[in-house]
């Protein structure tokens, strides 16, 4: 998350998209996140696109329910609440791949990267099904 946001970032989050192993997708309350909610579901079947590639990655996105940017008006924080939880009620009844999970904090979301970091550390390769021993 960066502060000021230009168009110059967009290859090296592009980069990152493809070729991190473990990519953290926090959508955090401080902003209105409207590019951000756009981008989960390219991102969830970029990472699906890689695993069936042979590309080991993992994505861990975060959602928080509130939006607090004091840069917007109430109505769109309004509308960014609303349009979160249309997105996390998506993601939850539609995404059923063990390598692509929705936390409910950043603990949560700390938690699973460092145990997925160490995860690859050990030179253990995602099975062909996306799985891990510790998500399946």
């Amino acid at each position: 998350m960066v502060d000021d946001w230009h168009p110059g970032l967009i290859e090296e989050e592009n980069y990152f998209l493809n070729y991190g192993e473990i990519i953290l997708f926090p959508i955090l309350a401080e902003s209105l996140g409207t590019g951000s909610l756009g981008e989960i579901g390219f991102s969830i079947q970029n990472v699906l696109r890689n695993i069936q590639n042979g590309r080991s990655q993992i994505l861990i996105a975060l959602i928080d329910d509130d939006c607090t940017d004091e840069r917007k008006t109430q109505e769109e924080r309004d509308r960014s609440i609303k349009d979160r939880e249309l997105v996390k009620t998506k993601f939850k009844k539609n995404v059923s791949c063990p390598v692509i999970t929705l936390c409910n904090t950043l603990d949560e979301m700390l938690v699973l990267s460092l145990e997925m970091y160490e995860f690859f550390a050990q030179g253990c390769p995602l099975e062909e099904t996306g799985t891990s021993p510790k998500s399946a």
